[in-house]
């Protein structure tokens, strides 16, 4: 009887999520604002990366300073793919582990791609009345993400700069 109301334990497989959108930018330009070892990385503009080992960087976005979010570059294929992982901060005391992320560029044209994120989402052991919620979370943050990179890449960062201060406000 007892443990009888209890809420299951969420399933401990990673959350598999894939969005893409098109980009009005070459796909060589959209791997490098991709690539957080080229100077042109959409992050770079909105927060500090640091490279901190051959395949490693720390990232400290503007809208959470007091946050490192350290990477590490998994593989990349120039113009086509670039794969990453990110631990997130034990400090952030968050639900969600790590995600493991893959970025594919699909050249439509010159000046035009689509891109593919495909994101393997590692959550910490949960109940199963959180999983849904962290599930829907990590989706929104997804589309944030890949929406962003579309916006910085066709009308520029400050444009970027405005969402997040709106979504800060």
């Amino acid at each position: 009887m007892f443990g009888l109301f209890e809420s299951p334990m969420a399933p401990e497989e990673p959350v598999e999520i894939e969005m893409d959108l098109e980009v009005e930018r070459s796909a060589q330009d959209v791997h490098a604002m991709v690539d957080f070892g080229d100077p042109r990385n959409h992050k770079m503009a909105v927060g500090t990366v640091a490279r901190t080992g051959s395949n490693t960087f720390d990232l400290v976005l503007d809208m959470l300073p007091d946050l490192t979010f350290p990477i590490t570059e998994l593989s990349q294929e120039p113009g086509r793919s670039y794969d990453i992982e990110s631990v997130l901060p034990e400090e952030l005391g968050a639900r969600l582990y790590k995600t493991v992320e893959r970025t594919e560029i699909e050249p439509l044209g010159k000046n035009r791609c689509k891109v593919t994120c495909r994101t393997a989402a590692h959550f910490h052991p949960m109940k199963m009345k959180h999983y849904q919620d962290e599930v829907a979370m990590i989706a929104a943050g997804c589309y944030n993400s890949l929406a962003k990179l579309k916006v910085h890449a066709e009308q520029g960062v400050e444009v970027v700069r405005q969402i997040e201060a709106a979504q800060n406000a």
